[in-house]
């Protein structure tokens, strides 16, 4: 189980980066095909490289090379999120923790510091290197269904760090969340905090079969499903480029009420670096998205 601040803490986001006419939420109707031009919506104010003295010694990487053109995607009829990054915050909230995150011709461009070791953290203390960006949705009743674009340069160096993609939680009187996670042998994982009857954390493989690709474009896909609004447990699937990699059966539900959308690792391991690029992100209760 993964309690901590990235549910815990006051819980903020951001604005993510460029979807071709997908941008249509909070009463914003500006022209949807006129991309951010360099509009910084960072996310990492305190979070320089150096010594500090809350979480030790740290670095962060050199940008990678830029991944390019993102794809193209649409914006599904009905949606309740679907993000261009072209609109400034657009009712996004952010938070980071020894991270960075900017949006760069309209994607978002995550970085997380390299030294970040939990182990060395003191007691009662958390040490995270991960942006969080967050909305609030209606309560999750039967189905959900999320996709995003995303760009690793790499996968998680260290078996036990966890890069966290998607979240859905409820911090209100139906606390609990289940957060959709990559490891380092490119398998999916689900982080169950439901505190739901067999909860906790569900990996896929091994084998792998269609795992997480680093250096390239991803069309990622989350579908979340429970039979009644009232059901305690249903299941969640992840699609990779528009195929099933996994499904998650048996993990527990509750009214989730905020999505959250980011990258990082709540659990580091000394070898925290990583860059991260994310767009074309919508969610939608409807229907699955795809990837156009």
């Amino acid at each position: 189980m993964r309690f901590n601040r990235f549910v815990v803490l006051p819980l903020a986001l951001l604005a993510l980066g460029a979807l071709p006419a997908c941008s249509n939420d909070d009463d914003n109707d500006d022209d949807d095909n006129n991309p951010d031009s360099g509009v910084s919506a960072d996310a990492g104010t305190g979070a320089d490289s150096g010594t500090g003295a809350d979480s030790g010694t740290y670095t962060f990487p050199d940008a990678g090379a830029d991944p390019g053109v993102s794809p193209t995607a649409t914006c599904p009829t009905g949606s309740l999120i679907c993000e261009a990054f072209d609109k400034g915050t657009n009712g996004w909230s952010s938070s980071s923790d020894r991270a960075t995150a900017d949006v760069v011709g309209g994607r978002l461009h995550i970085l997380t510091a390299d030294g970040v070791d939990e182990s060395k953290a003191p007691v009662g203390q958390d040490w995270d290197a991960i942006v969080r960006w967050e909305k609030r949705i209606p309560a999750f009743s039967t189905q959900l269904f999320v996709r995003a674009h995303v760009y690793l340069q790499s996968l998680p160096a260290i078996f036990g760090q966890m890069g966290t993609f998607f979240v859905l939680t409820n911090l209100n009187d139906d606390f609990g969340g289940i957060e959709l996670q990559v490891i380092s042998d490119t398998g999916f994982a689900l982080d169950d905090w439901s505190f739901r009857d067999g909860q906790g954390w569900n990996r896929q493989g091994p084998p792998v079969g269609l795992g997480m690709a680093a250096g390239k474009w991803v069309c990622l896909e989350w579908e979340v499903r429970r039979d009644s609004a009232s059901s305690i447990h249903g299941s969640t699937k992840v699609y990779r480029d528009g195929a099933l990699a996994h499904e998650f059966p048996k993990i527990g539900m509750r009214n989730f009420d905020r999505f959250i959308v980011g990258y990082g690792f709540v659990h580091p391991q000394g070898k925290s670096a990583s860059e991260a690029w994310i767009d074309n992100v919508a969610v939608s209760s409807t229907a699955r998205i795809g990837c156009q």
